[in-house]
């Protein structure tokens, strides 16, 4: 099935020193983007909430049938006639739903001030969370995944779970080669849960 599908960002229009007001303060529920050029920004989700509402809105009112946050953050219920998925819920749900009591799970983040907020999102009783960074943008993403996979494969991980969408195919492959175990990707996993959604 065929389907064509609409962007808004939530930093779209905005200029550098707009979107580095939107940085969060210690302490803050941080998220991970990336815009145009490349270049890899840090944002508290409390100061974009509004703005990805009106992306929301602006998306339906150009005739959206379904909303897809392209972001494994954690977020609120937003307002739309139409449905709004936030991947971090199923895709969670997906993943813990494979471990039993003893396992191992290992998890790799963009930032290593997500790792305590991240570390909660993952945490399932009876199983070991490890959770390490590695920034998915940028000349050195691929030796920082290189280095987490190393770290995860030394804690004896069951699975790994690479929670951004920024992570690459090949990354993915990069880090099942040196742990040894099986390796979730986040965008991999959005796009089927899409692909079900519409087809």
């Amino acid at each position: 099935m065929e389907a064509e599908y609409l962007e808004c960002g939530a930093l779209d229009g905005l200029s550098l020193s707009e979107i580095e007001d939107l940085a969060p303060e210690k302490g803050e529920y941080m998220l991970v983007a990336r815009l145009n050029d490349g270049t890899p920004v840090r944002l508290a989700r409390s100061k974009i909430i509004e703005k990805m509402q009106a992306c929301i809105d602006k998306l339906v009112k150009q005739g959206a049938d379904l909303i897809v946050i392209l972001c494994v953050g954690e977020w609120p219920k937003f307002k739309a006639k139409k449905l709004v998925v936030t991947p971090s819920e199923p895709f969670c749900g997906f993943a813990l739903g494979l471990l039993r009591e003893g396992d191992r799970l290992g998890v790799i983040v963009p930032a290593q001030d997500q790792i305590e907020d991240f570390g909660r999102k993952w945490k399932k009783e009876g199983v070991a969370t490890i959770v390490t960074a590695a920034s998915p943008y940028g000349p050195a993403a691929r030796e920082e995944s290189k280095k987490a996979a190393e770290m995860l494969k030394q804690h004896h991980v069951d699975l790994v779970v690479m929670d951004c969408p920024g992570y690459t195919l090949g990354v993915k492959r990069m880090v099942q080669e040196i742990t040894g175990k099986p390796v979730i990707l986040v965008r991999a996993a959005v796009g089927a849960m899409i692909k079900q959604l519409i087809g």
